[in-house]
């Protein structure tokens, strides 16, 4: 059951996924579907390190650093070509996905876990590509949440900084 409330507990993973389905509908070409796998398959990578014992510095103020560029690629209001994002967003899945592998409580099953987790980061970014379809890249409803993205991170990345 954990697995399934992970990512909406903190705010800036579930503000940072539902970019990543909104800004995948903003992409060159026709990758509505593509971008959010590999997205979902760097969370894998980043679930199956922090499970191995490969641990990043400064997890929490690296995802608050993804949220901050997630939201500054919304605020610009811009299309990105495949492979840039393609890329992005699989850094920025392990980085998400390692902070979710760390929250694995030792007596549960990890493969129950990550799935609920994964299926939970599904529907964050079926939310996400469905605003996405309603918002133009240069609209102000997109560019807004991106701002309220940023400024999430920002809040998140001096609190990770100061305690």
């Amino acid at each position: 059951m954990e697995g399934l409330l992970l990512p909406w507990m903190g705010i800036c993973p579930l503000l940072a996924t539902i970019a990543v389905g909104i800004l995948a509908v903003h992409v060159e070409g026709h990758s509505v579907v593509a971008i959010p796998i590999v997205f979902l398959c760097g969370m894998m990578v980043g679930a199956g390190l922090s499970g191995c014992g490969i641990h990043f510095s400064y997890i929490h103020c690296l995802v608050a650093l993804m949220a901050i560029l997630l939201g500054i690629a919304l605020a610009a209001g811009r299309r990105y070509p495949v492979m840039i994002t393609a890329i992005a967003f699989v850094l920025i899945g392990i980085v998400l996905g390692h902070d979710d592998g760390l929250a694995i409580p030792p007596n549960n099953s990890p493969l129950v876990f990550l799935l609920g987790m994964l299926l939970s980061s599904l529907i964050l970014l079926i939310i996400g590509l469905w605003l996405g379809m309603w918002m133009e890249a240069q609209s102000i409803p997109s560019r807004v949440f991106g701002v309220l993205v940023t400024a999430a991170g920002t809040g998140i990345l001096i609190w990770s900084v100061v305690t």
